[in-house]
């Protein structure tokens, strides 16, 4: 191996540790930061080579793979135009359902319930036809609690028996904010044509005239959440149809998955 090939390993060494240490603290890995924490002095024009290299390295050693994270645009909209290059990544599981867990990286009580929470919420939005209103997620966090990692101080789980309903509120609209923020909801403002069909490409295709908007807006009168660019890369739609069959104590039957399906909008297959 010639001098430039050892600095290419070395590199996509180095890129692995990062994406592991990102995904580990449940952060994305953000291009604009490679040069910092990976490519230090090294001259790479094309970093094509090195993110193959590396997802090589991941799949072989730990059965994960670097996938980016689709753009607003993309999540929000039908949109046929070429989409810009990827600026950030997280880590997806290679492996089959059966396999995950033997090498999934531990992850610690709060990681954990703020994974579970996010699930149940993402299930509610994705048997509702991939949109809730903002009205009604708020109801469905207060019924839920959130977590208390991601709770004000004040709205712990053990204050719930005699917080106010302005402090119940408001945890719960600050739990929302947090997933919108780590990219598992996005809220939108429908256009004046109203929500579309589902399409198995587009997954959850908010409306023809969708429009991101701050998370802090408190005009909700046409504000939906639906899934972030986060949650279309961590959960597809069967793992969803299986989680909603476990949760409910129900086998997740082929006629189970048709049902699911009928309230997510679009047919699950096994290859979603």
């Amino acid at each position: 191996m010639d001098e430039e090939s050892q600095v290419s390993e070395r590199t996509a060494t180095d890129l692995v540790r990062y994406a592991l240490a990102c995904h580990a603290s449940g952060k994305p890995i953000k291009r604009e930061n490679l040069k910092t924490h990976v490519l230090g002095n090294t001259p790479t024009r094309n970093t094509r080579p090195l993110l193959d290299r590396a997802n090589e390295l991941l799949s072989q050693n730990f059965g994960l793979r670097m996938v980016p994270l689709p753009s607003h645009e993309k999540t929000l909209t039908n949109n046929a135009k070429a989409q810009p290059a990827a600026t950030k990544w997280v880590l997806q599981s290679t492996l089959p359902n059966d396999a995950r867990q033997r090498l999934e990286l531990a992850q610690t009580e709060d990681q954990q319930a703020i994974l579970g929470f996010a699930a149940t919420v993402l299930s509610l939005v994705f048997v509702s036809n991939m949109s809730v209103s903002v009205d009604q997620l708020v109801l469905y966090v207060r019924k839920l609690g959130p977590p208390q990692c991601i709770a004000a101080p004040a709205d712990t789980r053990e204050a719930t028996s005699y917080a106010s309903d302005a402090q119940m509120e408001s945890a719960a609209r600050e739990a929302i904010g947090y997933l919108t923020r780590q990219g598992y909801l996005d809220k939108v403002k429908l256009g004046a044509s109203g929500g579309g069909e589902h399409s198995a490409e587009t997954q959850a295709t908010q409306a023809t005239q969708a429009t991101q908007l701050p998370t802090d807006d408190r005009h909700d009168e046409g504000m939906m959440y639906t899934w972030g660019p986060k949650a279309r890369v961590e959960f597809q739609p069967l793992d969803m149809a299986r989680f909603i069959a476990a949760a409910t104590g129900q086998e997740c039957t082929d006629e189970f998955i048709k049902t699911i399906g009928r309230a997510y909008g679009s047919n699950i297959t096994a290859s979603q």
